[in-house]
């Protein structure tokens, strides 16, 4: 008897913590999968035959099931010593802006930066992004911003490759 109270205890107790782990991750708007992996920066381009070939860039951004991201940058660094006849290159990688993101609706999130490590002015921050993703290709994703968050300033815009899923479907 006492064995079938405590696993009922148990199921009681794991079930409530599962529904607060959920109830705290819709707090932060709607459904994360199509934006969860790590994105790399790519330019898109059109070759002469009309087909597009994705160039990569050395910027990566990772978005979480728990609605964090980070961006991260990597630089090379070409290191030359005395008697060599072409240099080393190092590359550095480091993260420069990390924060949180809630969706708004199918087409647009937010994002709202904690630490902007290149330029502090951006910390606690929110910015409006508008987003899509290929119809060919679901690991294409276009994204574009509001420099100055008015109507009436510059939009940009962005295309990133899911490089690794983490989980999304």
């Amino acid at each position: 008897m006492k064995a079938k109270r405590f696993m009922l205890l148990l199921a009681v107790c794991i079930f409530g913590s599962l529904v607060t782990v959920n109830a705290q991750n819709d707090k932060k708007g709607g459904d994360i999968k199509p934006l969860l992996g790590t994105w790399q920066y790519v330019e898109e381009v059109t070759k002469s035959d009309g087909s597009t070939i994705y160039i990569g860039k050395k910027i990566y951004k990772t978005i979480r099931e728990d609605k964090t991201y980070s961006i991260m940058a990597s630089i090379d660094i070409p290191i030359k010593e005395e008697n060599q006849e072409k240099p080393i290159v190092s590359t550095v990688t480091f993260v420069t802006q990390q924060g949180e993101i809630e969706i708004t609706s199918g087409s647009t999130y937010l994002e709202y930066i904690n630490n902007h490590y290149i330029d502090k002015t951006l910390n606690n921050t929110i910015s409006n992004l508008k987003f899509r993703r290929s119809d060919t290709n679901p690991n294409i994703l276009y994204v574009e911003y509001n420099i100055g968050d008015t109507e009436s300033g510059d939009w940009v815009s962005e295309v990133w490759l899911r490089v690794l899923p983490l989980g999304a479907r």
